[in-house]
């Protein structure tokens, strides 16, 4: 394109999405999602103040910019730029790099614009799962039923989910997690590239989730109805089926721009044709005249341009023109129908065997998308309307002059840029995963409970030594006051009244001791009831009273003799016994137990047990 096309087409594609964006005045749209909490805060509490986006698709051939900016109205354009890729120029040339900043630096200035990318749908691929609805670890969940139902290695693909819908599942309560994977061969080189010149990326996305944004922002909008989106890119094409607010079906079909350019030019070299002698009229080629001269992908690439950027007024030397179109399309027609069946396969899976509604209308981009009666065709295949996606053609009239003459494959080659450019919050975006989002949770709301943690302590603090100081104050008063009362009071003490309290003092204890030895046995016996598990019967107690320091010498509180038997398992019979003696001498009131007999007995009834005779000495009362 010419330097004052590249120029004004950034205006046209601007206004016209300005003038798109104006009507969705009565629905907001929803807003991106940002990597941090701090974007947050400041969408939130910071002025309102419109937010920059630049959508970036580097195709084999062409590079495709689109700068808009999100305000109080709605999504405005601010530039936009569509340049043809220098021969020999790929994504990994060494001198890639310098040539995307210098377009970039014509368009934003570094940290101010958030940068969206968009990976060819040959990189990723995209699928449902059902999986429990749980409150807790829901991305491991839905990670290993992703990798259940198709295994994929992780060093080579990143992940990403968002939930999509809640089923009922055999009774169960289940979650429908929209799960996908892109190349990280492809993410890596993306960021690296970027953040070499300087401009760090904020997303990278597929087609599937870019073009979703015109349906979210309502700037195309197929009401209620189901519908299918086809999007034709250079290696592959993405056919997604949309219901009512949820993603149906989707699929990557290895059918895209370079199978329709080779069908094109095996019809030239007569290899797709039924007479080798046939001529495609207009299809320029070079070399000698001796047979039919090879054609590369770039000369049928701009003979199909030619063809879409044709005039559609036709004078009478014009309808040469018009047949050669016609044979044009009709040497295309064979990988056109090849889509076509993919695309027909995919709506009949859909319909019938995973019992989805059939869509109401077929929405076409990408590659292709300028050829004349592309629309008519996929229509005429499948027997559902189809609809080029063209968001920026429709209010050329309204215009300025200069953006009229962006030429017409070059309007409808940024459509998905432009989606790209607009991202919402369920745009997925490989370099802010969900796993991501959750961790970030995770940690904010480790911070917020160390916050409060921290705070309830400082309150506890300052209120303990509130109380500290107060009780301190109360003391120093009643303090104060005992020594006023004592200076006023001077009661004196004799040594009779010493001697009297001590006397009561020792009748209090004596008669405390006498107490304790007539309640002593009620006590012995009680205690030994206690402490006897139900798996040890006793038979005999017999109490020895000791003199209770009536009597000069040794005093002695007495002593027990119980005879009994243990009742369990012949071989536990001794664990169970020493057991019994632990507990005895736990005991408060037993000074000491030990086993005076014991030996194995058969009683009458024939049951085996541990029969014993152990001695108790009583404690002192």
């Amino acid at each position: 394109m010419a330097d004052k096309k590249e120029i004004s087409s950034t205006e046209k594609l601007l206004k016209t999405i300005r003038s798109s964006g104006d009507k969705e005045t009565n629905s907001q749209p929803e807003e991106h999602s940002a990597p941090g909490p701090g974007k947050h805060f400041k969408q939130r509490w910071l002025p309102s103040r419109s937010r920059g986006f630049l959508g970036v698709e580097i195709f084999r051939d062409r590079l495709n910019l689109v700068h808009t900016s999100k305000g109080k109205t709605g999504w405005h354009t601010v530039d936009a730029d569509s340049v043809s890729l220098p021969e020999g120029l790929s994504l990994e040339h060494p001198d890639f790099p310098y040539f995307l900043k210098t377009r970039l630096q014509n368009m934003i200035k570094p940290g101010k614009t958030d940068i969206w990318v968009c990976l060819p749908p040959s990189k990723g691929e995209i699928w449902n799962v059902h999986v429990p609805k749980v409150k807790k670890r829901l991305t491991n969940a839905v990670y290993w039923s992703a990798r259940k139902e198709k295994s994929f290695d992780e060093n080579e693909y990143f992940f990403d989910y968002r939930i999509k819908d809640e089923i009922a599942d055999q009774g169960i309560q289940k979650l429908v997690a929209e799960v996908c994977i892109a190349s990280a061969r492809e993410i890596r080189l993306y960021k690296e590239i970027f953040s070499e010149i300087g401009y760090p990326l904020a997303g990278i996305t597929l087609p599937a989730f870019s073009l979703e944004n015109l349906f979210i922002h309502k700037l195309i909008d197929p009401g209620d109805d189901p519908y299918a989106v086809l999007y034709i890119g250079e290696d592959a094409s993405y056919i997604d089926i949309h219901g009512r607010h949820t993603t149906l079906f989707n699929r990557v079909i290895k059918t895209g721009r370079d199978s329709i350019l080779d069908s094109l030019i095996m019809e030239h070299t007569g290899q797709g044709g039924e007479q080798e002698d046939t001529e495609i009229p207009g299809l320029q080629t070079e070399g000698p005249a001796e047979g039919r001269a090879l054609i590369s992908r770039q000369q049928a690439a701009r003979q199909l341009k030619g063809q879409g950027n044709g005039s559609p007024e036709k004078s009478a030397p014009e309808a040469d023109a018009d047949v050669s179109g016609r044979q044009l399309f009709d040497s295309i027609r064979p990988a056109l129908e090849r889509l076509a069946r993919q695309l027909e396969r995919t709506i009949d899976h859909s319909v019938n065997v995973l019992t989805h509604p059939a869509p109401e209308r077929i929405y076409i981009c990408g590659g292709i998308s300028f050829l004349p009666g592309l629309e008519e065709f996929f229509s005429e295949q499948l027997g559902i309307p189809a609809e080029i996606m063209d968001i920026l053609g429709r209010q050329t009239e309204a215009t300025a002059a200069e953006i009229r003459l962006l030429e017409h494959d070059e309007r409808l080659s940024l459509v998905s840029t432009a989606a790209l450019a607009m991202p919402s919050e369920k745009t997925i975006n490989f370099l802010h995963t969900a796993g991501d989002m959750d961790r970030e949770r995770e940690a904010l709301r480790n911070t917020n409970l160390i916050a409060a943690a921290c705070a309830i302590l400082f309150v506890l603090t300052a209120g303990w030594w509130w109380m500290a100081r107060h009780e301190l104050e109360l003391a120093r008063k009643k303090t104060a006051e005992v020594q006023q009362q004592m200076e006023q009071y001077s009661p004196r003490i004799q040594t009779e009244d010493i001697a009297r309290l001590a006397g009561r003092l020792e009748e209090k204890k004596n008669e405390l001791r006498a107490y304790s030895r007539k309640l002593q046995p009620v006590a012995v016996l009680t205690e030994l009831n206690q402490v006897t598990p139900e798996n040890i019967e006793l038979l005999n107690v017999r109490m020895e009273p000791g003199n209770n320091g009536n009597t000069k010498g040794n005093n002695k509180a007495g002593a027990l003799m119980v005879e009994g038997f243990v009742r369990s398992d012949p071989s536990l019979f001794e664990t169970h016994l020493t057991g019994y003696l632990l507990r005895l001498r736990r005991s408060p009131l037993f000074v000491d137990s030990n086993i005076r007999k014991s030996a194995p007995e058969t009683l009458n009834t024939g049951d085996d047990v541990y029969r014993f005779t152990i001695n108790i000495d009583l404690k002192q009362a």
